[in-house]
């Protein structure tokens, strides 16, 4: 079975292409769950999933795309399927097959890319380094876009720690600090292991506003844990206070009962 799900997965030619330019931006972020071969049997091993991420990325066709826990098998699957795109890559490790990031994707016929990069969420963010009671190395990646009628958006994707409340407050209290120096429009996007109320996200609820609460709307959670039984809602995509918010929501289908990843992609449709 394995061999087979293989298989269909390395000759698959699927193209995802990126979508033609119009006044509205799409900004999703998806937690794809990492490429684990020893917890993730039969229908939830990428292999077998693979194929349901990308149709979920069609069925949302991003103008920017920012995924967490990538691994670089998964990177090349991603660059080989989405065609008009291109991507800001930074791994929080060197551990090989194992090293993971949180890619930017963006479409490339739309963005100019300015600037970008990758820190660590840490005392010392420019090398690979982390706080002594966090549990792995943690990242954030950027990268700043210059939309073809000439307004700027710097894009923010970040996975911090899941276990300890007060790791999470110093980890994202990093990346607060640089959306705080950061020029003109921002979106703060991730997986950031942490509910609504919680203290490590109210840095970004007061310089940013949730893309929920501009409408009030609530499409509930966001984490289903393959099954729903443990489901939370800890995905957000933060934007700026002023722009536009034209949609937002998130994916939720299964593909022949098969959940795509453990988490569901959040979108918004903004115009800045």
């Amino acid at each position: 079975m394995k061999f087979l799900s293989y298989l269909t997965y390395a000759l698959s030619h699927k193209r995802v292409c990126a979508p033609a330019s119009r006044e509205d931006i799409t900004v999703v972020s998806y937690n794809v769950r990492y490429f684990n071969n020893v917890k993730d049997f039969g229908k939830r091993h990428w292999y077998v999933r693979a194929k349901y991420v990308l149709r979920n990325v069609e069925n949302l066709q991003p103008d920017v795309l920012c995924l967490q826990e990538v691994h670089p098998p998964q990177f090349a699957y991603f660059k080989k399927h989405l065609v008009g795109y291109n991507a800001v890559i930074g791994y929080r490790e060197e551990r090989g097959v194992h090293s993971e990031a949180c890619p930017i994707f963006y479409n490339a016929t739309r963005f100019t890319l300015l600037d970008s990069g990758t820190f660590w969420l840490s005392d010392t963010p420019n090398v690979i380094s982390k706080f002594e009671d966090s549990w792995h190395y943690r990242i954030a990646s950027f990268a700043r876009l210059q939309d073809k009628d000439g307004k700027v958006l710097t894009v923010y994707n970040v996975h911090p720690d899941y276990r300890i409340e007060d790791v999470r407050v110093r980890q994202l209290a990093v990346l607060a600090d640089k959306v705080a120096h950061t020029e003109g429009n921002v979106a703060v996007t991730g997986d950031f292991n942490a509910k609504k109320g919680e203290r490590c996200l109210e840095p970004f609820e007061s310089m940013l506003r949730e893309c929920r609460d501009f409408r009030g709307d609530d499409f509930g959670v966001t984490f289903n844990g393959f099954d729903d039984e443990e489901a939370k809602a800890i995905d957000f995509i933060y934007l700026p206070k002023d722009c536009t918010l034209v949609e937002t929501g998130i994916d939720k289908t299964l593909f022949d009962g098969i959940y795509p990843s453990d988490h569901y992609p959040i979108y918004a449709r903004i115009i800045l």
